[in-house]
């Protein structure tokens, strides 16, 4: 024993002596009895989680993940037990970002790639960003996805329109006078906010509120400015640009107008934008919806409205 390799262990105060070969078999059991336990213990929370998933998918078949006072469709509903049948797992289940991917509701990223090329992602995968393929993901399971992604950004959902986008294009650029300042699909004014692919980061509910209440949420860049100088001239319109020595207009018939700060004798902002506020009154509730349709269906830079020929245009997707 007086040769022989030793190791101690304590016990309480006392040392016992033990082989070192012995110790190390011991060492060897115990690490494989602990990395037995630890594999057992991640199978089980994997399938727990898999559990637990599968009963809040048919317990709360309706997520309130949606935009407020957005209806929710069975191709909404189907397309959300997709998502969380093969995505959330990776981008969670309020697909906000999870340990091993980023966050795809409200991702700019996402509202501004054309639904087609979502589909294609899904499809494909990305090998350089870790994100699997799923090739044998059934083609309107994979819109599903689509639309369910759409409507977590607030997009709106065309399927729920109750409008006639034909009759809504005609409005647009007639009665409803939108197009005088407002332009979509490459047609109509600028001096309003291009509302090309407005749809695609509003819901049906906002769409039409804005319409009703353009004054309600209004940005200061927004607000229509009057301003007089002091040779007696009026303007109004649009600050564009400013500093502390000149200011930069865009006047409601569309012309820039630069003036130094100097020549102004007077600044005022209405606290109202250029938009009629007079369409709750001016357009029947047909009416209303066939607007909310065609911006609805054609305010994403996906598809184009039809030509008076009713032919539609072709339209590269963003």
């Amino acid at each position: 024993m007086a040769n022989a390799k030793m190791i101690y262990r304590d016990l309480g105060c006392a040392r016992h002596p033990i082989d070192k070969e012995q110790h190390l078999h011991r060492k060897s059991r115990s690490d494989m009895r602990l990395r037995s336990k630890l594999n057992s213990g991640a199978l089980l929370s994997f399938l727990w989680l898999a559990v637990a998933n599968a009963a809040l998918a048919q317990e709360n078949p309706v997520r309130s993940a949606l935009p407020t006072g957005q209806p929710v469709s069975a191709a909404l509903a189907a397309g959300r037990k997709s998502y969380e049948a093969h995505c959330a797992m990776c981008h969670g289940l309020d697909a906000r970002g999870g340990e091993h991917a980023p966050g795809i509701a409200n991702s700019r990223d996402v509202r501004q790639k054309s639904d087609k090329a979502l589909f294609q992602i899904i499809r494909g995968g990305l090998p350089a960003a870790g994100m699997p393929s799923f090739p044998t993901l059934p083609e309107n399971e994979v819109e599903a996805v689509v639309k369910y992604l759409r409507s977590l950004s607030g997009a709106a959902s065309v399927e729920n329109v109750k409008g006639d986008p034909l009759r809504g294009e005609k409005l647009f650029f007639g009665k409803a006078q939108c197009s005088d300042c407002h332009m979509l699909a490459g047609k109509g004014g600028f001096i309003g906010p291009d509302l090309s692919d407005f749809a695609v980061s509003h819901s049906l509910n906002e769409i039409r509120a804005v319409i009703l209440r353009p004054n309600e949420k209004l940005l200061p860049a927004q607000e229509v400015t009057n301003v007089e100088t002091m040779d007696g001239q009026k303007l109004s319109g649009l600050v564009r640009n400013e500093d502390n020595f000149s200011m930069q207009l865009q006047g409601i018939d569309g012309q820039f107008h630069l003036l130094m700060k100097s020549q102004i004798a007077k600044v005022e902002s209405t606290g109202h934008s250029l938009m009629p506020a007079d369409y709750g009154t001016r357009l029947s509730s047909a009416e209303l919806d066939d607007l909310v349709s065609f911006i609805a269906r054609y305010g994403r830079r996906v598809e184009a409205p039809p030509t008076s020929s009713g032919d539609r245009p072709r339209r590269r997707a963003h």
